[in-house]
């Protein structure tokens, strides 16, 4: 057998894969002193917030789904804020702006990251906030080599770190240039609220674990909340549309959200049961990729082939195109998951792909018109598949 390009991590207590390798290292230090798979997810999860800014920050979201041996059911926590009540449409059409710029303040939900791993590290874990905290604190305190990705990253904003983001620029491009790789990255104000927090959910004498996660959970979205509203409302960013906003995030949306666990999207595929958060996120695409893949018999076409590779694909086109049709918060929008998920919906969809052909919207176009008995230039996928 030949060598593999990168050795194989065994073990006999368990494994933790992170986007970084400090991130990973963070989780086996739990698994060291006797945490369990959530404890070492938490920890790793805080300590990517801290080695990836450029990707996820304690600002960002976090969708969790756990399989708990004790519960014998799998859970989804949803690490997903929630938009400010400010932002409406009709704010957005007053200013002309027909679509949420992805950068600065206005695409800004309540801050859902630090809420999903404390309810996770509460419900699930068995170390303290403290303890879970402990390494991502270390990491930002003493720092960590700067590496490609983070300073590609740094170079392509330059000039936004420089002449409109100088909080960041002063941590990330000190010199007026991004780091090289290797230069240690120090953020010693995010060490100060990672320490803030943790302090906040110390266990007290007579108190539970769970009572003291929780209260440092209500101190990010309490007291770092109001710092980081008189932050954002106060210091004008230009976005993608050409303008300077402040945050449209006020104290009312941090008092009124809450972390939710729920139930997670399910589909069998080959006797196996695949769970997924729900369609606040895109994780349904893979369900519906998997159930429309159940009817090609990969086993027999052979991997990666031509013919595996055409199916993979289109079976992936049209789940994407689902995903931009129909998904969406089920709080606020009436997303039909069982129709698109069932057996018959499936076996529909699957009639729309061409073996020779790559699929597109004229033929989906097509497929339709023949399912539904009358094409009208408005397709309702479901309705077709239906007929």
């Amino acid at each position: 057998m030949p060598n593999p390009t990168r050795p194989v991590i065994t073990g006999r207590t368990g494994a933790v894969a992170a986007g970084h390798y400090l991130a990973a290292s963070a989780g086996v230090k739990m698994l060291a002193k006797g945490g369990n798979a959530v404890d070492a997810g938490v920890a790793a999860g805080f300590a990517l917030a801290v080695l990836k800014p450029q990707e996820n920050t304690l600002g960002g979201e976090c969708p969790i789904l756990i399989y708990s041996p004790h519960e014998k059911k799998a859970v989804s926590i949803s690490g997903q804020g929630v938009a400010p009540a400010k932002a409406t449409l009709e704010w957005f059409a007053e200013r002309g702006i027909s679509l949420i710029p992805g950068d600065g303040y206005l695409g800004a939900t309540v801050p859902g990251m630090v809420g999903a791993y404390c309810e996770a590290l509460r419900r699930y874990g068995r170390l303290s906030l403290e303890e879970v905290l402990a390494p991502a604190t270390e990491f930002a305190e003493k720092g960590f080599p700067a590496y490609g990705a983070l300073v590609n990253s740094v170079a392509s904003n330059l000039e936004k770190f420089l002449n409109e983001w100088s909080s960041s620029g002063a941590v990330f491009a000190p010199d007026g240039k991004a780091p090289e790789v290797g230069r240690i990255i120090r953020q010693p104000a995010l060490a100060n609220t990672l320490k803030r927090i943790a302090e906040a959910g110390r266990e007290r004498p007579g108190e539970g674990r769970e009572d003291a996660i929780q209260r440092g959970a209500d101190f990010f979205y309490g007291a770092i909340a109001d710092e980081m509203l008189e932050f954002v409302k106060n210091f004008p960013v230009k976005d993608a549309s050409g303008s300077f906003h402040t945050a449209l995030l006020e104290k009312e949306d941090f008092i009124n959200y809450s972390t939710k666990t729920e139930e997670p999207a399910r589909a069998c595929y080959r006797g196996y049961e695949v769970c997924k958060c729900g369609p606040w996120t895109q994780g349904p695409v893979l369900l519906q990729q998997l159930k429309l893949l159940e009817g090609f018999g990969l086993e027999r076409i052979g991997h990666n082939s031509a013919g595996y590779m055409h199916a993979v694909v289109e079976c992936a086109k049209l789940a994407f195109d689902d995903r931009e049709k129909y998904y969406g918060d089920p709080l606020f929008a009436d997303v039909p998951l069982e129709r698109l998920l069932s057996e018959k919906y499936a076996d529909a969809r699957r009639r729309g792909i061409d073996p020779l052909r790559a699929n597109n919207e004229e033929m989906w176009a097509k497929f339709a018109k023949d399912t539904s008995g009358g094409y009208t230039g408005d397709t309702t996928h479901l309705d077709a598949a239906d007929s």
